[in-house]
């Protein structure tokens, strides 16, 4: 294992959007619709380097979406105003300026993903540095080289070594918990394979 991961630099812009999606499959979609909207703010290179869904608690448990690029703070104040503008029903906050935009109760939801993307000791990674170089059938020591994934880990007893081969073919989603980007997988007919199945999200996660 490397050492845990350094938090978000200062100079990072950071958007966390709740739109009070309801799951995974929908989170997927928000974040496919906002690299859509997102690629007319000028100067903003592509889809973001993180991508990331985190669970809102509540009396109606939902999921907000965060997405980081490192070095381009600068485009915050634009990035913020076009999502305003497209998405004024949802609570829309950048960082590092903490400004925010949309309905009170959507702004503490993208707060609370924001909080957990920068400190990552919670959340979902849908995209992350070295993930097209990992979604293939691949040993556990690959995976840690190639990608910013510190651990793979097993359930249930399953064991893991740096040679275990794992088939990640086309879908893999690391978690954050305590500052560590882990892999859960588990035992199947043949290598070990992600605990969270691309059938689980029918649409746009190959998008």
């Amino acid at each position: 294992m490397r050492p845990p991961p350094t938090s978000a630099t200062a100079a990072a812009l950071v958007l966390a959007v709740d739109a009070g999606t309801a799951d995974h499959a929908g989170a997927e979609h928000l974040l496919h619709r906002l690299d859509a909207l997102l690629d007319g703010v000028a100067g903003l290179p592509g889809p973001s380097d993180l991508a990331s869904t985190h669970v809102v608690p509540g009396p109606v448990a939902h999921t907000a979406v965060v997405l980081s690029w490192d070095g381009q703070a600068r485009r915050g104040e634009e990035a913020q105003r076009l999502l305003a503008e497209a998405l004024p029903d949802a609570g829309v906050v950048v960082a590092p300026t903490g400004s925010a935009t949309g309905p009170d109760d959507r702004v503490a939801g993208a707060d609370h993903a924001l909080a957990e993307h920068e400190e990552r000791r919670a959340g979902r990674l849908a995209r992350f540095p070295g993930q097209a170089e990992v979604e293939r059938r691949i040993a556990v020591a690959d995976v840690l080289t190639l990608s910013c994934v510190d651990a793979v880990e097993g359930l249930a007893g399953t064991e893991v070594g740096p040679g275990t081969m794992l088939d990640l073919t086309g879908f893999v989603r690391p978690t954050w918990r305590d500052r560590w980007c882990i892999v859960l997988v588990q035992a199947s007919a043949g290598d070990l394979v992600p605990f969270e199945s691309r059938h689980q999200i029918p649409c746009c996660s190959d998008h």
